[in-house]
C-alpha cells in the first residue's frame, strides 16, 4: 500500500449530547514518489501538510462549533500521518519500495 492516512482529529459535538465523534480522513498516495530520495520524502511531507490543512478546514466548515483552532488541528493531523510516512521512508531507504 503506497499511501498514508491523514485524519483531522476527532471532535465531539457540543450541540447534540451523545453524538458520535467527527473526523475527516484523506488518503495521500506516494506511489509516484521515490521515498529513498530527499525530494521524494519532502514531497510526501508537503502532501501530508496540504491534506491536513484541507481536512481541518473542511471539518471546521461542516462543524464550526466543534473544531479546535486551525493550527492544533493541522499539527495533530500532520503528526499522526508523519509517523506513517517515516516508516515508509525508512523502508525505502533500506531498499524496499
Amino acid at each position: 500500500m503506497s499511501e498514508v492516512i491523514v485524519e483531522a482529529p476527532h471532535v465531539e459535538s457540543t450541540m447534540v449530547k451523545g453524538a458520535p465523534a467527527l473526523s475527516i480522513v484523506y488518503k495521500v498516495s506516494y506511489s509516484d514518489l521515490n521515498l529513498a530520495t530527499h525530494s521524494g520524502a519532502t514531497e510526501l511531507q508537503k502532501r501530508i501538510k496540504d491534506s491536513a490543512t484541507k481536512a481541518c478546514a473542511q471539518l471546521a466548515k461542516l462543524y464550526p462549533t466543534t473544531v479546535e483552532s486551525d493550527p492544533p488541528c493541522v499539527q495533530s493531523a500532520v503528526k499522526n500521518a508523519t509517523a506513517q510516512a517515516d516508516k515508509a521512508i525508512a523502508a525505502a531507504e533500506k531498499g524496499g519500495k
